[in-house]
């Protein structure tokens, strides 16, 4: 019985696992990355990426914080998929941390490319000769804190679900690797 208990367990966690391993290997994702991880406002900054669409989809845009927020530049895709685009940073932002977002989206269905945004982060110190702010205990450099409702709760999700498929995991390994003990073996008692 404890190994038809242990089997279905190793089976049963196996499954899970298996999807969960499928679904963050599905696709070629779009990369972002900046020549300066600090700059000031006004400061000229130059994104290189890969994996972009070259036919059937928009220019790729630059944007701070999320999908939708400001545009800071807009370039298209280079043959093999490539993007290079130097520009000036706005002179009004305000010191901190910030998220840049690469966006393209498909030109027939207008849906965003698969594998987006290409994402990385950009801290503005102020002014070009002030010294760097250093960021406070428990800031998030990678952008704003999730709230309730958003894509933590479905990051929570799969954490727990990866977290339960690994106890079942061990668990099954456990009382498949135990040997029962048989009333021929010799019983040590005293």
């Amino acid at each position: 019985m404890r190994r038809k208990i242990g089997l279905c367990l190793v089976f049963g966690a196996a499954l899970p696992l298996a999807v969960v391993s499928v679904a963050w290997a599905c696709g070629v994702l779009a990369t972002l990355k900046l020549d300066k991880k600090v700059a000031a406002p006004g400061d000229t900054i130059t994104a290189t990426g890969r994996n972009w669409a070259t036919t059937g989809h928009s220019a790729v845009s630059l944007r701070l914080k999320t999908r939708d927020g400001r545009v800071i530049a807009t370039t298209a895709a280079q043959p093999g998929g490539t993007i290079s685009e130097t520009f000036a940073l706005p002179r009004d932002l305000d010191p901190g941390w910030y998220v840049v977002l690469a966006t393209q989206t498909n030109t027939t269905t207008g849906n965003p490319k698969t594998g987006t945004p290409g994402r990385t982060t950009l801290r503005i110190q102020g002014s070009a000769g002030a010294q760097a702010v250093a960021a406070p205990a428990g800031a998030n450099p990678s952008g704003p804190a999730v709230t309730a409702g958003g894509s933590g709760q479905s990051l929570l999700a799969l954490l727990l679900a990866g977290g339960i498929s690994i106890a079942m995991l061990a668990g099954g390994w456990v009382l498949l690797s135990r040997r029962s003990r048989s009333v021929g073996e010799p019983q040590f008692s005293i």
